[in-house]
């Protein structure tokens, strides 16, 4: 239920949105790919939500099933608005199921959460969409620099 309230929090039309963006991003806070919407709540701030998931195959334990799913959650801050370029964020990942990192096993119950800094360009005569971003992942005990890169859409 928690859940959901956010996401109507995040998202409701009752807030003014300037701006949606939908992308995908290769890498990023969903670990290897993961499809995002964003909504500009105010003329610096950013919301994003998103879906990703990866189907792997564990060699060491037949027990644990490596499928998991990714719902990366977070708000970012444009410092220049105008040209919309460059971009701060932070953010959490809901992981939905097991991810195995170096032989370990993580659950469900492992939160990740993320730092993030990038820049990104919109086209605006065609709305096309690209971000490259730096991500610090913090994930149990595990933390590690990242990158990503995303194509989309702006409407």
């Amino acid at each position: 239920m928690k859940k959901h309230n956010i996401y109507c929090l995040l998202f409701t039309s009752v807030l003014v949105g300037q701006n949606n963006n939908f992308y995908t991003e290769f890498g990023g806070a969903g670990y290897l790919f993961t499809v995002n919407y964003e909504r500009m709540l105010t003329k610096n701030i950013l919301s994003r939500i998103g879906y990703g998931s990866n189907k792997g195959e564990n060699r060491n334990d037949d027990s644990i099933k490596n499928d998991i799913r990714f719902y990366p959650i977070g708000l970012s801050y444009l410092i220049n608005p105008e040209n919309k370029n460059i971009e701060i964020g932070a953010g959490t990942t809901i992981l939905n199921g097991t991810l195995v990192m170096n032989g370990e096993a993580l659950d469900s119950k492992t939160k990740m959460y993320y730092i993030a800094g990038g820049i990104q360009n919109n086209s605006e005569e065609i709305g096309l969409l690209l971000k490259l971003r730096i991500y610090y992942l913090f994930l149990g005990e595990f933390s590690a620099p990242w990158a990503g890169i995303s194509f989309g859409w702006s409407f």
